[in-house]
């Protein structure tokens, strides 16, 4: 026992920088190990935003694959402290584990070629959610497109070839629906480091360029209309918008402010995108 491996998530894991970083810093600390089981240490947890499932479990799949560590931890503790991880299906026990408070969007993940499985996705779990405010059809069909974009681009730009996590969470105390998607691909800046021949040579100017209307990667076809519209849509609705990708997170709601982004000391992969649906 002795020789043990424990990690340990602590006090508020939210959907902000703060939180985000505590999950970063675990992937940094367990990829120092190889061919290991990691028991992981909730006793200290306070909170969990349970969309941040896309997250973990992206974390979780990529430390299985590339240094072979398995995990566990005290499930009965979860299931008894946390247990909208079970009803979101992050985490599964042989009780029944129904979303009866309708409160959660699944966490999923889609391999890059399967379109239409995110699109029933979107369409039947997150765009129906009770969470969701009163879309007219047009602001709907923006939004569906908008994650189609996000969903194709995955596939196109970021050269990853692994699955596409995402997961959701409604807090109707303050009547939001948080959104988060996870992509394990080379992050924004490669792809228009090189449409820009240079010019663009870091993150934050990364995503500020990705945000422009038509700015786009993509060769010969039209397209960069899937983050403004999702970034006008939620200026527009007074909502809130993340991206995290290299070192950097920004916010809609940092843009009036001196600050602009955070950097991340441990950066992780690829790209996270966050949504705020306010009712």
């Amino acid at each position: 026992m002795d020789d043990k491996i424990v990690l340990s998530i602590k006090h508020n894991v939210s959907t902000n920088f703060s939180g985000i970083k505590k999950l970063f810093d675990f992937h940094k600390e367990a990829s120092q190990y190889y061919n290991e089981t990691i028991y992981i240490d909730f006793y200290h947890l306070d909170w969990f935003d349970a969309n941040l499932s896309a997250l973990f479990g992206s974390i979780l799949a990529k430390l299985k694959k590339e240094n072979n560590l398995n995990f566990s931890t005290d499930l009965k503790f979860l299931e008894e402290h946390f247990n909208v991880l079970f009803r979101n299906g992050f985490l599964r026990s042989e009780g029944t584990n129904n979303d009866l408070q309708e409160s959660t969007v699944s966490f999923r993940s889609f391999d890059l070629n399967d379109k239409g499985g995110f699109i029933d996705y979107v369409e039947n779990e997150l765009l129906a959610h009770r969470g969701m405010p009163s879309l007219k059809i047009e602001e709907k069909d923006n939004i569906m497109s908008s994650l189609v974009e996000v969903y194709c681009n995955i596939q196109e730009h970021s050269k990853s070839i692994e699955p596409f996590y995402v997961c959701g969470q409604y807090f109707p105390k303050q009547g939001i629906l948080a959104f988060s998607m996870v992509d394990l691909g080379v992050g924004f800046l490669p792809a228009i480091e090189n449409k820009t021949k240079g010019e663009i040579d870091n993150s934050y100017d990364a995503i500020k360029w990705a945000l422009e209307k038509r700015n786009t990667t993509r060769q010969g076809a039209p397209g960069g209309l899937g983050l403004f519209d999702l970034n006008a849509y939620f200026n527009r609705t007074n909502g809130n918008f993340q991206i995290i990708t290299g070192d950097t997170f920004w916010s809609l709601d940092m843009e009036n402010t001196v600050l602009k982004k955070f950097s991340f000391p441990n950066p992780y992969a690829g790209s996270i995108l966050n949504l705020f649906f306010k009712r």
